[in-house]
């Protein structure tokens, strides 16, 4: 293991100096949540209101959540937008809000850093239901690929790089629901703030995993 410093001066921080993982090494960690407040918004005038907030932000932890298909061939768009600081995660009801034009001015600004992963996906279905600029964005897996890791999804980075686990257990929730549980609101809000904790203990990892055996690890 090799110890780094985040460059947000946070206690170190244990990267694996492997290429793959198992998943019983996943599973046997802690799971992490997030523990700040939550924010549902379901009309404009309240979603106009806390997007001047985030405008303030400098990096901003995003995601979506959709209703899932249990048919071949049938796809739903996007339901949430999860927007995340530090300590607050908004989310923005699509059905309710749409996507209005502050949010459209909020996804084209270059100067706010919407930091994800696997956003292009995200991306693409948002812009089906509008087309708009994007910039700004940052996706920790192209980041990950670009250093020769082979897992780049959210539940391996965050074991890679946190020590925890992301569990996915609300991930095929409906997400079109009106009033969400509160395990749906965690499981979201969780999403978006990860990547702002996963993103600078990345940059700092020097390692090039194209040298390292992708062996698992053994509990």
């Amino acid at each position: 293991m090799k110890i780094i410093k985040s460059p947000d001066h946070a206690a170190p921080k244990r990267v694996i100096q492997v290429n793959r993982m198992s998943s019983d090494y996943i599973n046997s960690l802690p799971i992490i949540r997030f523990q700040g407040k939550v924010i549902l918004i379901n009309h404009i005038e309240q979603a106009n209101g806390f997007l001047k907030r985030l405008k303030k932000e400098k990096y901003i932890g995003f995601d979506t959540e959709s209703r899932p298909s249990f048919s071949k061939g049938i796809l739903y768009p996007p339901s949430i937008i999860q927007l995340a600081t530090q300590n607050t995660a908004y989310l923005f009801q699509l059905e309710k809000t749409r996507i209005f034009d502050e949010l459209v001015d909020f996804f084209s600004s270059p100067s706010i850093k919407k930091i994800g992963i696997g956003t292009q996906n995200d991306i693409e279905k948002l812009q089906e239901i509008r087309n708009f600029q994007t910039r700004g964005f940052i996706d920790l897996s192209k980041i990950a690929a670009q250093k020769g890791i082979i897992q780049v999804g959210a539940r391996a980075l965050t074991a890679r790089y946190l020590e925890h686990r992301l569990t996915k257990s609300s991930q095929k929730s409906n997400w079109s629901l009106t009033h969400l549980t509160q395990k749906q609101k965690e499981y979201a809000a969780t999403d978006a703030w990860i990547c702002l904790k996963i993103y600078p203990l990345l940059l700092s990892d020097s390692n090039d995993y194209t040298q390292l055996e992708p062996l698992p690890i053994d509990n």
